[in-house]
Formats: structure tokens, C-alpha cells, sequence
């Protein structure tokens, strides 16, 4: 943990926030549009609030880069570290399978926990993925190479992740809801809020 706290991500350890479901849904009900695409804006109390990246920098705390270090990375040593494929083009495997197989590995440094954590952390905590959903080995190339990681564009990666999902999770959900609850008052509706929520 303490060798967790000194990458990026460390601060995101200490938010204390507890995710309003219900609130969140109001504000989306109330979604209009912007001329900017990097924006999210509601009309609360008849007055236009807008929901900027930086809002979304002063919760999570991660602020763009100076440097991106564009270079190939290679995903293969912590791929057969966690996941030890029969096949070596066998790149497919769920959230849940790098998650357990992290769980009963015994690993040898910690410096690789660390980096495995980290690409965890990513695929399920910030980018919010189902752990049914396909780990993208690339993230291993990723926290694999220290220099490359330091100077990932990773707020730009969440945050327009984040507003993706903000922005067309309620596509054709409220009025499909409605012509369900006409025709059966006990039908109940879900949606998967993903992406870091938490921060808006």
C-alpha cells in the first residue's frame, strides 16, 4: 500500500465520497445540450451548470501531464506472470480472471503486486469495466514501463470515459420505462452507471 500511495493514483486511495444513485439519476434527467462536446450540462433550477474536467481534476486529483511518453510497450511479462496462457496468442480474459488470478498468486517482489494492482485498479476502479468484461492486456505494457506510465495521459482517458457514459446512459431508458410501467406498474428499470462517477 505504501509503495501504491507514491504512483498517481495514491491520492484516489483517501477520497472519502459515498455515491448518491438518486442524485446522480436527477441531474441526468435534467441533461441539456452544450456547444462544447467536453462538457456535460443540466438545467438546475432554471439555471445552466456545466460539468468541466477540471471539476473532475479537483476530486480524483489527477491533472493532465507536461510530457506524454509515446513508445510500444509489451504486455507479455506481466500477462504470463498473472495469467501463465497455454496459448501465447491467448489474450483473452475477463476482469474476474486477472482478479482472482491476482488473488492466489505468490508473487516474488513487490514491485510486481504493485504494477499488477495498478492495472486492476485502472481497468475496474476507473474505468468502472463489469468484471465480466474483457482485461485489456495492453494496460500491463502500461504499468509495466515506469517512465511510460508517469506520463500517461490518464485523466483525459477517464474523464472523456466518464463523460461518454454520463451522456448516453439514459438514450431511450426513461421512455422505454414508461411504456413498460403502463403496461405493468411493478416493472422496475436498471442502468449501469460506469466510468468514475463517483467524482461528478
Amino acid at each position: 500500500m505504501r509503495m501504491f500511495r507514491t504512483t498517481i493514483f495514491g491520492p484516489l486511495l483517501d477520497v472519502d465520497l459515498v455515491f448518491n444513485g438518486k442524485l446522480f439519476y436527477h441531474f441526468l434527467l435534467r441533461e441539456v445540450t452544450d456547444a462544447n462536446p467536453d462538457v456535460i450540462a443540466f438545467n438546475i433550477l432554471k439555471k445552466k451548470v456545466k460539468f468541466f474536467q477540471d471539476d473532475f481534476n479537483l476530486i480524483t486529483g489527477l491533472w493532465s501531464t507536461k510530457k506524454i511518453v509515446e513508445r510500444e510497450t509489451s504486455d507479455e511479462r506481466l500477462r504470463q506472470l498473472i495469467l501463465r496462457p497455454k496459448d501465447p496468442n491467448d489474450k483473452d480474459s475477463s476482469c474476474k480472471d486477472v482478479e482472482n488470478a491476482f488473488k492466489k498468486l505468490t508473487f516474488t517482489n513487490d514491485e510486481d503486486v504493485v504494477k499488477v494492482a495498478l492495472a486492476l485498479f485502472i481497468e475496474i476502479v476507473m474505468i468502472e469495466k463489469d468484471k465480466k468484461t474483457l482485461f485489456d492486456v495492453k494496460t500491463f505494457g502500461i504499468v509495466d514501463d515506469p517512465e511510460v506510465f508517469r506520463h500517461y495521459d490518464w485523466l483525459s482517458v477517464f474523464f472523456k470515459r466518464t463523460l461518454n457514459i454520463m451522456k448516453t446512459n439514459m438514450h431511450g431508458k426513461k421512455e422505454a420505462h414508461e411504456t413498460n410501467k403502463a403496461e405493468n406498474a411493478h416493472h422496475a428499470a436498471y442502468y449501469c452507471i460506469k466510468g468514475f462517477a463517483v467524482a461528478f
